[in-house]
Formats: C-alpha cells, sequence, structure tokens
C-alpha cells in the first residue's frame, strides 16, 4: 500500500496527470505512422509481412484499448480532481464561517467575563454591607439587651415604690381618724367614691388619692355648716304638689347695669326641675350640708338593699353604676330618699369626689398628687419649679406646651420640690 504522506499535491497531481495522457497519446499516433513504414519495407513479403502486420494491428489494437482506459481513467480523474476542488472550496466556505462564529463566541466571552468581573464586584459590595448590617444588627440586640434590663430595673424600683406607697398609706391611714363621718359612712363614700374613679390601667383612683379624707375634713369645716350660703326660706320640696307664694312683698330693684327688678312678691308653681353635675344643686333644704350628707348615705344604703339586694359596697360594679344612675335620673321617691331630691345628692357625690381627686394636697385629698398626675395638672409648677427651663409666657404661647411634672402649695411655700 502506497504511503499516504508521498502523495503529491492537488495541483503537483493535475500536473503530473497532464503529462501522463500527453505521453500516451503520442506513443499512439507513432505507432499508428510506423504501420504504413513497415508495410513500405516489408514489401512483397507479405506472409511474413502479413503476419508482423496482424500481429503489429492486435498490438495496436490493445494499444488503442489502454489508450481508452488510460483517457477513461484519466476522465475519472478529473472529475474526482474536479470534486475534490470543489470540497476544498467548500471546506475553505466552513472554516471561514467557522473563524466568524469563533469571533462572534469571543466577543461574547469577553462581554460575558466583563459581565462576570462586574457582578463579582456587586456581591463582594453587598457582601461588605450584610457584614456591615449584620454588625449594626448586633449592637441594636445590645442595646435592646441593655434596654430590657433597665427596663427590668425600673420596673422593680415601681414594684417597690408602690410597696412603698402602700406600706406609707396605710400607715397614713391608721393614724388618721375620721372628724365627721362614721365608720360605714367612710367605708360606703369609699366604695362611691371608687365607682367614679377606679383604680385600673390609667393609673391609682379615688381610693389611692385618699377622697375619702377630703370629704370628711370638708364635712367637718365651714363646707358642712354651710357657710356663707342662705339658708332662708322658701324651701320648695321635690314633690310639692301645690303652688306657694312667698311671704316677703313684690319690691323694685335697680340693678348695677341701670335695669329695674321686681324681687319677692308672685306666685312659685311646685315642678321636679332635673340636676346635673355642672350645675349645682336647685333646691334649698333646711338642714346644713353636713346633715343632708348623713341622710343621703342613709338613703342610698337603704335604696341598695331594697333595690339590689345588698350594700352599696357589697354589690358588683355594674350594680354600683346602675345605682348611681338611678340616683342621677331620680328613679328613688324623695319620700323615700331620707327627704332628699335623689338627683340633688348624686351631684354632691360627684362633685365632692371630684374635688378630692383634682384639689390640692393640703385639702386631705389628691395624695401624692395622683390626680394631678392622671390629669396633666400641674399644680403651681410655672414652667421651671423643677428646673425644667420655661417660663410662664414661653408655655402660654406654645402650640404644643410640655406636660409639667406637678408641685404642690405646701412645695411652693417651702420654695423647693
Amino acid at each position: 500500500m502506497a504511503d499516504s504522506s508521498s502523495q503529491p499535491k492537488a495541483a503537483d497531481r493535475r500536473t503530473f496527470l497532464k503529462i501522463g495522457a500527453g505521453v500516451v497519446a503520442g506513443a499512439a499516433i507513432a505507432t499508428v505512422v510506423e504501420v504504413p513504414y513497415y508495410s513500405s519495407v516489408m514489401g512483397g513479403n507479405s506472409s511474413s509481412s502479413s503476419s508482423t502486420v496482424s500481429s503489429l494491428k492486435s498490438q495496436l489494437s490493445t494499444t488503442q484499448e489502454q489508450l481508452s482506459s488510460t483517457a477513461a481513467q484519466l476522465n475519472a480523474a478529473q472529475g474526482q480532481v474536479t470534486s475534490l476542488n470543489n470540497q476544498l472550496s467548500s471546506t475553505a466556505a466552513q472554516l471561514t464561517s467557522a473563524n466568524s462564529q469563533l469571533s462572534g463566541v469571543s466577543t461574547q466571552l469577553s462581554s460575558t467575563q466583563q459581565a462576570l468581573t462586574s457582578a463579582n464586584g456587586q456581591i463582594t459590595s453587598l457582601s461588605g454591607q450584610v457584614t456591615s448590617a449584620n454588625g449594626q444588627i448586633t449592637s441594636l440586640q445590645s442595646a435592646v439587651t441593655s434596654a430590657n434590663g433597665q427596663i427590668t430595673s425600673l420596673q422593680t424600683a415601681v414594684t417597690s415604690a408602690n410597696a412603698a406607697a402602700s406600706s406609707a398609706q396605710a400607715a397614713l391611714d391608721s393614724s388618721t381618724a375620721f372628724q365627721t363621718l362614721g365608720v360605714d359612712e367612710a367605708t360606703l363614700i369609699e366604695a362611691i367614691a371608687a365607682t367614679f374613679i377606679p383604680t385600673d390601667s390609667n393609673g391609682p383612683g379615688a381610693t389611692e388619692a385618699g377622697v375619702v379624707y377630703f370629704i370628711d375634713g370638708q364635712l367637718n369645716g365651714k363646707y358642712g355648716a354651710s357657710g356663707h350660703m342662705y339658708m332662708q326660706g322658701p324651701f320648695i320640696g321635690h314633690d310639692l304638689t301645690t303652688s306657694i307664694t312667698p311671704v316677703e312683698p313684690a319690691r323694685p330693684y335697680t340693678a348695677a347695669n341701670g335695669k329695674l327688678y321686681t324681687i319677692g312678691g308672685g306666685t312659685f308653681s311646685a315642678g321636679t326641675m332635673k340636676t346635673v353635675p355642672d350645675n349645682g344643686m336647685r333646691y334649698q333644704y333646711n338642714f346644713n350640708l353636713r346633715s343632708f350628707w348623713h341622710l343621703g348615705l342613709q338613703a342610698v344604703q337603704a335604696y341598695a338593699n331594697s333595690a339590689y339586694g345588698g350594700n352599696f359596697e357589697k354589690l358588683s360594679s355594674a350594680n354600683q353604676v346602675k345605682l348611681l344612675q338611678d340616683l342621677y335620673n331620680n328613679v328613688p321617691s324623695q319620700k323615700s330618699f331620707s327627704n332628699i331630691v335623689p338627683a340633688d345628692f348624686f351631684y354632691e357625690l360627684f362633685f365632692m369626689v371630684y374635688s378630692g381627686f383634682t384639689m390640692d394636697p393640703m385639702y386631705g385629698g389628691n395624695k401624692g398628687m395622683v390626680g394631678w398626675l392622671l390629669t396633666g395638672n400641674n399644680g403651681v409648677n410655672m414652667g421651671n419649679f423643677y428646673g425644667e427651663g420655661y417660663t410662664s409666657k414661653q408655655i402660654m404661647v406654645m402650640a404644643n406646651p410640655p406636660v409639667l411634672k406637678p408641685a404642690s402649695l405646701g412645695q411652693f411655700q417651702k420654695g423647693s420640690p
């Protein structure tokens, strides 16, 4: 088998085949020319020459057949060369296309590498941000832990302070005696006051503020004696069914504004005017407020037993509220209510409980200024009692004035908290 490495190149093969074809054609022509020559030489030696001629003709025929075969092979070889040339051209075109595709792939690869480099940079930046955020989270968690510790400490301090306050309150209550109220009356007033202002999540109520001591002190003073009040008749009862004519005759009176009025005289019709908690009692009574409270408390307790089946302080909170609503709406009759208009007594209960919760502690209520702390009343603190640094004028013109810690009149007189 021939060594493929020694095969001639395509151009060399074409040259070789052309030369070979020329040689064969020349040989054929020479042979054809030689036939007449031999015929003339041989002359009459016809038998010998005839044999020779036949032999030559046979050789010529054989040579022609070989020439035809060689020509056919040459044509086939030329066809193969043409096919190879076509394949070579197609392969060159494919190679050119492949090179073009390779160039595009190289461009895409370069772009992808750039994008990857950019993405790696972004990942590195985000990793840094995550690390920083984790650091901040750790710092915040530490701050929360510290704050929780402070809250726990403050809660412990508040619990301790509440215990101390309860102890002080108990000591004060055990050393403070009622001047006017009986024990049962004081118990009833405490229950009524706690219904008006209960102790709940908003803060201390009337019980902690010592409202019952405020009311007892007021009943023992000018309030209980109806001081500075007009205590003369006529006294118009709530259930009065007939008209009443004052004893005083009518007389003219000129007011400061120059208008003339008539005082006295005339006839007043009976009626059942309803008292509301913001305008005071509408009727006078022929006994002072100390007696008014004693009789009113007895009437409340009697009504609690007859209408709700027990003393007021033993009732459910819902029934305690209903009972006070009954008083406001004058449900009990005046005759059954110690001859007092129930709405009048409701007003005094409401007014005095509210006063004991919000007035200066010097009057016996609002202990610890719990009423002021709950309602936002600053007492006599005008802006700088505890060193807040405000003036009264500054606070007056503020759109959102600060809530100041309250100060009592006793603190103010001492000149320090």
